[in-house]
């Protein structure tokens, strides 16, 4: 895979030579995904908008471009991760019956995304409540959806005033525990006994005592099938396009970003392909999230691959 002058993967063709809305998607992710590591690293107090832009090879001048400060960066970071996990949370609540199981599923659902990059994982639970007012607002906002499916049409049956924004409050300290300190252990390892402790406040709430289902997380269109598309010819090129729509109404950075990069690698090497799947790509990237996106070969600018497992790659 290649890569750029500042060390960014480019999936076989160079940033520079994309659309304009690509290479600002590609920028604004590793701003983003720089801004999440400094920080998980450093504190949010200790993290510098200078320190944000030399770890993401972009100037001062182009962070201070797209974002207004390092809060903004971060609240963007958490809409970004919210964007692909809360969904997929929601998802696994509804598919079951009872509440109890649902509540289960969904636990095992986010552990998982938990698991899957560490950094983010820290810093959307550790470091935005600390961050101010108006990142909190942001979280309190983005969430309030799970919140609202967990407590259903009826009250719960809390016991001692435990509510279940304060269970949620409780599992997100225990994770952070789990990262800083036992960072060799998945969190999803501790799935059954912190679904019991999450669920002993509910016990009267359809509790029938099964165990949830295995989460199973959405995972971005690999560049792979992208291509087995393309070699279809039109047929491939009309089936593009809905896996776009798809993408966009997701909100599915990844995926659009492949495919934006699989018809200009194409294109630059002769090949006629229809510009109707790469426009709508390119049109919803301005409100995509960025995981999955591979942005360098080397750890430091790996980028976050959430909800999926990790792959093993060639090198």
């Amino acid at each position: 895979m290649s890569k750029n002058s500042d060390g960014a993967s480019t999936e076989g063709v160079a940033v520079e030579a994309l659309p304009a809305e690509a290479q600002a998607f590609h920028r604004r992710a590793r701003i983003v995904d720089a801004t999440v590591r400094e920080i998980a690293e450093r504190g949010y107090a200790g993290t510098a908008e200078e320190a944000i832009a030399e770890r993401a090879g972009v100037s001062t001048r182009v962070f201070f471009e797209m974002f207004a400060d390092k809060e903004e960066a971060l609240i963007w970071a958490y809409d970004a991760a919210a964007a692909y996990a809360i969904p997929q949370i929601l998802r696994a609540l509804h598919a079951e019956r009872s509440w109890a199981r649902g509540a289960a599923a969904a636990l095992s659902t986010y552990l998982a995304i938990l698991d899957c990059d560490r950094a983010w994982a820290l810093a959307c639970l550790r470091d935005v409540p600390a961050a101010g007012e108006r990142v909190r607002a942001a979280r309190d906002a983005l969430r309030a959806p799970v919140l609202d499916a967990l407590q259903g049409p009826t009250p719960l049956p809390g016991a001692g005033g435990v509510g279940v924004e304060t269970m949620l409050t409780a599992i997100d300290g225990i994770a952070v525990d789990g990262i800083r300190y036992d960072p060799e252990q998945p969190l999803l390892a501790r799935q059954k006994e912190l679904a019991a402790f999450a669920l002993a406040p509910f016990a009267g709430r359809s509790n029938d005592g099964d165990q949830a289902p295995a989460p199973t997380v959405r995972r971005s269109t690999e560049t792979e099938e992208i291509e087995g598309l393309l070699d279809r010819g039109e047929a491939g090129e009309a089936a593009l396009e809905l896996v776009v729509r798809e993408a966009a109404s997701l909100r599915d950075g990844p995926s659009l970003w492949r495919v934006i990069a699989a018809v200009q690698r194409r294109r630059g090497g002769g090949e006629h392909v229809g510009a109707r799947a790469e426009e709508l790509a390119l049109d919803a990237l301005g409100e995509a999230w960025f995981f999955g996106l591979e942005l360098g070969d080397d750890d430091e600018h790996r980028g976050v691959l959430c909800g999926i497992q990790k792959k093993e790659r060639g090198r």
